[in-house]
């Protein structure tokens, strides 16, 4: 199974120079944990998850309309394509150690985001034997995303620690 079959290709994003409460809003809105951040082509440029929100929030000491989204972003997306089967997408979220995938064009625009709920909803239907995607799969990338860190990495060291781009 391709993973244009099983993202969300309606996904929000925001732009780097935007208020981290904006961003935090549209992840309520939306009931998601992350938007992509993304350039004036709409290539994808960064992700911002609800967790750095937080934190820049508690390290900054200041609210959130007064913080923008380059201030807690992490500044090397990890990205797959559409085409990419969702093996391929689960061995690239292992790997990254993310719960969310931005999924770009081979210009890097947003088409759409690849979650582990995507792909745990894709494993538990009627027809799971033909989507691809097993519940065994989805479970082993879901355990080794959720691996505690022995120093979390800061927005700007993924790149450095392997992450795939």
């Amino acid at each position: 199974m391709k993973v244009d079959q099983v993202m969300t290709s309606d996904a929000v994003y925001c732009r780097a120079g935007e208020s981290l409460a904006r961003a935090a809003q549209l992840m309520w809105d939306r009931d998601c944990g992350c938007v992509p951040v993304v350039d004036h082509e709409k290539r994808v440029i960064g992700m911002v998850t609800d967790r750095d929100v937080c934190m820049a929030a508690l390290h900054r000491g200041r609210p959130l309309h007064e913080l923008v989204v380059s201030d807690a972003m992490a500044t090397v997306p990890v990205t797959v394509g559409p085409e990419e089967t969702v093996v391929v997408a689960q061995d690239v979220m292992r790997r990254a150690r993310v719960r969310r995938l931005p999924v770009t064009d081979v210009t890097g625009k947003l088409v759409g985001v690849l979650s582990l709920h995507d792909l745990a909803r894709a494993a538990t239907t009627e027809r799971r034997w033909f989507s691809g995607v097993s519940m065994r799969a989805v479970a082993r990338t879901f355990a080794e995303v959720s691996r505690p860190w022995d120093k979390p990495p800061s927005s700007t060291s993924r790149g450095e620690l392997g992450y795939a781009e």
